[in-house]
């Protein structure tokens, strides 16, 4: 059930061209000077660093703002305060570009199989979110960001706010599902989800055939997701489907919805039933108590 998503960038191993210019820059700020002589000139101008750190700088990964800073106030290229202060930011700024030119490690995550149910708001769709990526085993943003499926569309802080409680938009949606590797349904559940809620509250039922009629049509869409999550999961067609404690309780609640309606219809009189339908264009000509009864008898047969 579990595929594995690669991230994009595989890592070249010990250097790559923004941390090769770097280290050029600190080797032509060092100049003649030895190591013990530029750590105690960093020293003399506010930035102690050990030897060996200024040392390890030149062969072993990206050097921290420290050091680079040591490299700089101790060199004795440039001897006035403002020239010094400027040969740092160059050397600052050529170690930021290092830093996010930096190659990411190949790594890899399950793909969540996890398919939200019939979430309505904004904070439903976040946990939805934050469950999907806890099934991924909550990877780096950065490597989501980076990952084939992202393509590109979306970045390590777009990411973070997602999963933090931004409302998403629909390109932001399919992107983050696509890195992490959800399959159709997911999405597909993920961008029905976000179409219900910018869709705005339904209007109440009003007239008796729309209860019958969203009785159907929820019905009908509490099948389809109950399949989605059989074929998805594996769960043999006799067992039946678990639901985690969020979607449970959107089942209980369409439901308990579902039956309000029900018993408002049901203890509608005759006259009271035949003047809503004669209302309602959709009512006219319907046996709206026998449909009812129909419904009640197809989802609750043990009642």
């Amino acid at each position: 059930m579990y595929r594995r998503q690669p991230v994009s960038r595989s890592a070249r191993p010990g250097t790559w061209a923004e941390l090769d210019a770097l280290r050029a820059w600190m080797r032509e700020v060092k100049g003649e000077l030895t190591f013990p002589r530029l750590a105690f000139r960093a020293a003399q101008f506010g930035q102690p660093v050990a030897e060996r750190t200024l040392r390890r700088a030149l062969q072993e990964g990206l050097p921290g703002e420290q050091t680079v800073s040591a490299y700089a106030r101790g060199s004795r290229k440039e001897t006035d305060n403002h020239a010094r202060e400027a040969l740092e930011e160059t050397g600052l700024r050529l170690r930021e570009a290092a830093q996010r030119a930096a190659p990411v490690p190949a790594r890899t995550w399950p793909a969540p199989v996890y398919i939200p149910g019939r979430v309505r708001t904004w904070p439903g769709l976040t946990r939805a979110l934050n469950r999907l990526h806890l099934e991924a085993e909550k990877p780096p943003v950065r490597e989501l960001a980076a990952s084939p499926g992202a393509a590109g569309r979306l970045s390590k802080s777009t990411i973070n706010n997602l999963l933090n409680g931004q409302h998403p938009t629909v390109e932001q949606l399919a992107a983050l599902a696509a890195a992490w590797g959800a399959g159709p349904a997911t999405t597909d559940a993920l961008l029905a989800a976000h179409r219900r809620i910018t869709a705005g509250p339904r209007p109440p039922a009003v007239y008796p055939c729309d209860v019958v009629d969203r009785a159907e049509e929820e019905r009908e869409d509490r099948r389809e997701q109950d399949e989605k999550r059989r074929r998805f999961r594996g769960i043999p067609e006799e067992k039946e489907v678990e639901l985690d404690p969020y979607d449970q309780q959107l089942r209980d609640e369409d439901e308990a919805e579902q039956r309000r309606r029900v018993a408002w219809v049901d203890g509608l009189s005759a006259d009271e039933l035949v003047a809503l339908q004669r209302q309602s264009v959709a009512g006219a000509g319907r046996d709206l108590h026998a449909e009812l009864t129909a419904y009640v008898a197809r989802t609750c047969p043990g009642d």
